[in-house]
């Protein structure tokens, strides 16, 4: 079977109108279970909030995804309409059975062709009805008057999705308008992250720098520079279609252009762009709003970074304050890390002395030179390489099958544009737990 009548067997109107269907149904049955799931395989004493925060997170996504794709209709009512029109399936078969009519009644057909035909008018061509159906628009085919088929062309704009020949205007106008369809789910998906920790009482500057972060990843590289991508490598086709250099594409090697675009600026490039925003424009605006002050370390000690405490135990001895070391000897080159009557303070009264078992032993607190002033500022970011914090994984690769769907409406090929809620969902819940690398 030739890949071009699996194409044209799954472009038909009514498939895409049966996808669009089901996928409310088959994304807020993927999303529950996802939410389950997730939930169950946390420990138990932090179930509650994690589920409070999936269902917000993904409740907030997946009704943005659906929105913004198919719009939003009460009753009869249609208050929005969503960026991808699709026919409803009596609309589609009412104008199939039509044309259908008006062909058979000007041409005369084989039988094979004639029940192929009569089977579109109630439902899905087969894939050898598709056959049959595309053999009439071969050019050595003809009718008893050796003549060419009349309404042809309609036919087959009717049974499978109409050809789009994009000037360079409008592809940018279809790239933008499937931009901001991923767009829509990924800042939901940011926005609903950080009101679920709040409501949970999770949420530091640097887990919303995170979840920025992480939109900013899933939308510049996994949805907008492939976008890009696959309209300037078409716009360039078209230009030197235009100057004679090649000839006019057929909607496969439109395909394979578009493609070459997409891999290119968007999977090579889109990664780099978002890390580099990330790391040279949003780490600076976050760094402040965490950045703990400069301390006067006394008598010779300087803490060493909280991170080397495990999960929250920085803050519970600390109450989250900043820190002061002081003693009340001087100090020796020789001397133990923790004296006695060292106390470790947060404010104006000790919280915990320095000889607590949270702390003994524990090498966190290291000597200095006496009234030395030392940074222990604990969260800036000091990447020593672009991709330390986010690198490309399988999942993010799989992401771009949004691109086929970008690619194929500007090649003529529609199949995918129903699906890209699935996809756009997935993106949008990566940015709500600000995603990075296996850290949620």
């Amino acid at each position: 079977m030739k890949t071009s009548v699996i194409g044209k067997f799954l472009d038909q109107p009514l498939i895409i109108s049966k996808l669009k269907d089901k996928t409310p149904k088959l994304l807020a049955g993927a999303a529950f279970a996802y939410g389950a799931y997730d939930t169950l395989k946390t420990k138990k004493e932090d179930r509650k909030n994690r589920a409070i925060k999936n269902t917000i997170i993904l409740s907030t996504v997946t009704a943005t995804s659906l929105i913004s794709a198919f719009g939003l209709k009460i009753g009869k009512k249609q208050l929005f309409s969503g960026l991808v029109n699709v026919k409803n399936q009596k609309e589609i078969l009412a104008g199939q059975k039509n044309v259908i009519d008006n062909f058979l009644k000007e041409n005369h057909v084989d039988k094979k062709t004639q029940e192929a035909l009569s089977k579109a008018k109630t439902g899905i061509l087969g894939l050898k009805d598709t056959k049959e159906v595309l053999k009439l628009a071969n050019s050595n085919v003809k009718n008893s008057q050796n003549a060419q088929y009349n309404g042809i062309d309609e036919l087959f704009d009717t049974l499978f999705s109409k050809k789009e020949n994009l000037n360079a205007k409008e592809i940018f106008k279809e790239t933008g308008r499937l931009s901001f369809l991923g767009l829509m789910p990924v800042a939901s998906g940011v926005i609903s992250g950080i009101l679920a920790e709040k409501i949970t009482d999770e949420n530091t500057p640097k887990s919303s720098s995170d979840k920025i972060k992480e939109g900013a990843y899933q939308f510049l590289a996994n949805i907008f520079m492939c976008n890009v991508g696959a309209a300037g490598a078409l716009f360039a086709a078209e230009r030197l279609q235009k100057a004679g250099k090649i000839k006019a594409l057929t909607p496969i090697k439109k395909l394979g252009v578009i493609m070459g675009g997409i891999f290119i600026t968007g999977i090579m490039g889109g990664s780099f762009v978002a890390n580099w925003i990330g790391k040279k424009v949003l780490d600076p605006i976050f760094d402040k709003k965490y950045k703990h002050p400069k301390t006067q370390l006394q008598q010779g000690f300087a803490l060493y970074s909280p991170l080397a405490f495990k999960g929250d135990e920085f803050n519970k001895i600390t109450g989250g304050k900043a820190l002061k070391v002081t003693q009340d000897k001087p100090f020796k080159p020789n001397q133990p890390a923790v004296p006695t009557k060292t106390h470790i303070s947060g404010g104006n009264e000790p919280i915990m002395h320095a000889n607590s078992p949270d702390i003994e032993n524990s090498s966190r607190v290291k000597p200095a030179h006496c009234g030395q002033i030392t940074d222990t500022h604990p969260l800036k970011t000091k990447h020593s390489a672009l991709y330390a914090e986010r690198k490309p994984e399988l999942l993010d690769m799989a992401l771009h099958t949004d691109d086929i769907a970008t690619a194929g409406i500007l090649s003529g090929f529609k199949w995918i544009e129903p699906m890209l809620p699935l996809m756009y969902t997935i993106s949008g819940y990566r940015a709500g737990i600000g995603y990075r690398n296996n850290a949620k």
